[in-house]
């Protein structure tokens, strides 16, 4: 408890660091899977559009800007730097921030001082979706870190606290009977041990199809919102993430019962 909390510099430090892994895994990513187009992965498989200063928006844009003049000179630009080092995962990624590093630059201010990301939760550091979820039964929700520079791990209360609210809603609002989430997180131990044996018996297959939301790499950011160097180093030596994104739910009935444990 009582951490620091993240300075300028830190963010500017975590931007660079995050980015450059993204392309490492950009360069991997295609090369092995030559069959997909370059600009499809850098902007479905990495998030770096919202780390330069030409997202117009916040940290969560709503709208699109890939058609941009200023983005498609990027991926051009990219795209000419990896084929020049012919795949170099290594090279790609130092040549390809030296020529990105400007434009993070410019958008480090800005970011730092964007509350958005925790401002859309509407219950502590979760956050449901708008409408149920397909099956008619279960309302989806998110997860952010809301007690940074500490971790909302370190409150159980807390976590007790954010729940209610989110079942309050999903039962009240919309009339559900479920709660569920796709997230890295669901490859966890110390997540899984909040919910019910339900969360578990519902627990869906690893998801390898990588995605440049939080869901998949948010493992990459620490309690304090910097750089989570030691889950980098894995991807790196390993070319796979530390942990997979997994799809699961379960009744609210049992998760009220459950945290009542906790």
């Amino acid at each position: 408890m009582n951490a620091k909390p993240k300075t300028m510099d830190e963010h500017l430090e975590y931007l660079f660091e995050i980015v450059k892994l993204k392309l490492f895994f950009l360069a991997r990513w295609q090369n092995e899977h030559p069959e997909e187009e370059f600009s499809f992965i850098l902007r479905n498989r990495v998030d770096i559009f919202r780390k330069t200063d030409i997202n117009p928006e916040g940290l969560v844009p709503v709208g699109e800007y890939f058609e941009l003049p200023r983005w498609q000179a990027l991926e051009k630009r990219l795209f000419e730097i990896y084929t020049m080092v012919k795949g170099d995962e290594k090279c790609f990624e130092e040549w390809g921030f030296d020529y990105l590093r400007p434009c993070i630059e410019r958008r480090c201010e800005r970011d730092f001082y964007d509350v958005s990301r925790i401002t859309a939760y509407q219950c502590g550091f979760l956050r449901h979706n708008p409408a149920p979820n397909e099956d008619g039964k279960t309302l989806g929700f998110h997860i952010a870190n809301d007690r940074t520079p500490d971790s909302f791990f370190s409150d159980p209360e807390h976590i007790k606290e954010c729940f209610g609210k989110l079942m309050d809603v999903a039962e009240q609002r919309f009339k559900l009977v479920n709660i569920g989430t796709g997230t890295w997180l669901n490859s966890v131990p110390k997540w899984l041990a909040l919910f019910p044996q339900e969360w578990q018996d519902h627990m869906g297959e690893p998801d390898m199809n990588i995605r440049w939301h939080y869901g998949f790499w948010g493992q990459f950011i620490n309690a304090r919102g910097c750089f989570n160097a030691r889950a980098a180093a894995v991807l790196r030596e390993t070319g796979r993430m530390p942990y997979l994104r997994r799809v699961s739910y379960c009744s609210i009935k049992a998760m009220r019962a459950h945290l009542e444990t906790l």
